[in-house]
């Protein structure tokens, strides 16, 4: 956006510097803070992860304290052999069974009070069931679970979260809990034959009793879900209707890990998720962001504090350096002032040799060369007033040149002589033309003219040792030229060309047009010149030429004067061949 014009340029610099500054700050700032909350964040991630993972391992062991028990079970001798051994029913059998296998699995869970139920689902139908501790198999072949578990080849598996399984009597639903099971296959001892399945519940409040007073609960929610996505634990009362899709958390892929940044229900959260070996369950971490960012917002405030102190005192020091800067400016400003108003004999002080000191040496230079021109103009006005003063006066000689030549003209018809009235004839003709009212240009038609009348002339004087040709466009006849620039080229060509022959000797004018510009030729084929002679014929090293009052030079200065760069004079001379001289000038 573009400052206001009226303000000054020390306003303007301030305003312009405090803007830089402004935006400058304000992105360095703005980058600290993101590194540094991004900092903060990822250290979180870290800390939830270890939060995480210690939650995780307690399952863990939780998970392996259970099939450590089942492992006792299912390589347990006596109990193999009771399985796999043909069950007769007699009395020995009856009591080996009832006060010797059945106590193992009872002794087991008094010495781990965490299993809800022990129970031995027997494939030999011959031994009859014990409530609450020994079942025949065929009770839960039909269940899709355990048919699929008794054809795979895996020993042990765990089902996910159910209702405890009741075999007994009336069972109260009501109070029915939830448990996860682990079931383990048991082999003869004889034969390698299934014997059993030994089946292990555990109340999930074993398994979730470490999630109800995490160490990071003040930070977030960590919770269980399953493969499906559902939230098994009810540690968070908020997500007990909830699931993973719900809140809008990733489902991860079997055994796979999660740990990243995303929005949940609108904030902004570090989500993990980690996999629990065995029930396919994961552990998973919900943190909103913002308790780890929040000693960075008080970061914030100093750096704010800090940036507006910073930025209050460089605008300090930009407007004092912008002031003293500028106070020499101002000196210059008021000075070119008292200079728009008409005094040309200002200076302003030269302090030192930088840019505004280049200034100031530029400034009073000007001030001398306008001082100069001025009186230059001056003088200048005063020569031409002269010079219109003697145009004045010189008015009476044209005529009395006139009036003499034509009495000459006059004598010569009365005398009967034609040669004396044709050369006074051609003389006042050519002077005419010279003189041309004064004026500096010369209708090119009229400088031909002039040419003419000065070879009838010069051919009295040559008795006719030369011919002169005329090769003239009538195309360039109507345009002007600087006067009596031919002339001089004609005469130099008789008086160094063809007198030094000695013999007859042609002179040619050309005039023609070449696009936009006029060119004129003489050539002549008289002695010509060496190329040192025509250098300096080119140079101006020769002033004059005998018999001539206007030398080369003299055509060029007039000629540079009236066109500057834009024409040209150029000279070809071979000796014993001739000269031709070019002159390009533009139409005018």
């Amino acid at each position: 956006m573009a400052l206001p014009k009226h303000l000054g340029v020390t306003t303007k610099f301030v305003l312009t510097f405090i803007s830089i500054l402004t935006v400058s700050m304000s992105f360095m700032g703005y980058i600290l803070y993101y590194q540094s909350s991004q900092a903060a964040i990822a250290q979180g991630q870290i800390l939830m992860m270890q939060n995480v993972l210690q939650m995780r391992d307690g399952m863990s062991q939780k998970v392996d304290m259970v099939q450590n028990v089942s492992q006792i079970v299912a390589f347990n001798q006596q109990i193999q052999n009771f399985l796999g051994t043909s069950f007769s029913g007699k009395p020995f059998q009856m009591i080996d069974y009832r006060y010797n296998i059945a106590p193992i699995l009872g002794n087991l869970m008094l010495q781990n009070t965490y299993i809800h139920t022990m129970r031995i689902f027997m494939a030999n139908n011959e031994i009859p069931e014990l409530y609450d501790s020994f079942y025949h198999l065929k009770r839960v072949e039909s269940d899709p679970w355990y048919a699929s578990f008794i054809r795979s080849t895996v020993v042990g598996d765990w089902q996910g979260l159910h209702t405890e399984k009741s075999f007994v009597g009336n069972f109260d639903a009501s109070v029915q809990k939830k448990v996860f099971t682990y079931d383990r296959k048991i082999y003869s001892s004889n034969s390698t034959a299934l014997a059993g399945v030994l089946e292990i519940e555990v109340d999930h409040d074993f398994l979730f009793d470490g999630l109800k007073n995490p160490r990071s609960a003040h930070f977030g929610s960590i919770f269980v879900v399953d493969r499906r996505g559902e939230i098994l634990s009810d540690n968070v009362p908020q997500l007990a209707a909830e699931s993973a899709k719900s809140l809008g958390l990733p489902i991860p892929a079997q055994g796979t890990e999660i740990n990243k940044i995303m929005d949940v229900k609108g904030e902004r959260s570090i989500v993990i998720s980690i996999p629990l070996g065995g029930p396919e369950l994961y552990v998973t971490g919900v943190f909103p962001v913002s308790p780890f960012i929040e000693s960075m917002r008080l970061s914030l405030k100093w750096i704010i504090v800090i940036l507006l102190s910073s930025l209050i005192l460089l605008s300090g020091i930009v407007t004092f350096i912008t002031h003293a800067l500028l106070r020499r400016m101002k000196t210059l400003v008021k000075a070119m002032k008292q200079v728009r108003e008409g005094s040309l004999d200002v200076s302003v002080p030269v302090a030192a040799n930088d840019e505004f000191g280049q200034m100031a040496v530029s400034f009073n230079l000007m001030t001398a060369r306008i001082h100069d021109l001025v009186e230059t103009v001056y003088k200048s006005r005063i020569l031409e007033k002269e010079a219109e003063l003697r145009v004045l006066e010189s008015q009476i000689n044209p005529h009395f040149l006139y009036n003499t030549l034509a009495t000459i003209s006059w004598v010569a018809r009365k005398v009967r002589s034609p040669e004396i009235a044709h050369l006074s004839n051609s003389l006042a003709k050519f002077y005419r033309l010279v003189l041309n009212k004064g004026k500096s240009a010369i209708l090119i038609r009229d400088e031909i003219e002039m040419v003419k009348a000065y070879l009838e002339i010069q051919k009295f004087r040559f008795e006719n040792m030369f011919d002169a040709e005329f090769r003239i466009d009538d195309g360039v006849l109507p345009y002007t030229v600087p006067k009596n620039i031919l002339q001089p080229l004609v005469e130099n060509a008789l008086s160094h060309g063809i007198e030094p022959k000695r013999s007859h000797g042609t002179v040619i004018i050309e005039a023609g047009l070449n696009g936009n510009n006029v060119v004129f030729r003489v050539i002549d084929d008289g002695v010509g010149m060496d190329r040192d002679r025509v250098q300096a014929v080119l140079r101006g090293q020769i002033h004059r030429t005998s018999g001539s009052g206007y030398a080369v030079r003299n055509i060029i200065e007039r000629l540079n004067g009236y066109y500057g760069d834009d024409y040209s004079f150029e000279l070809f001379s071979r000796p014993g061949i001739g000269t031709v001289f070019v002159i390009t000038l533009p139409k005018e």
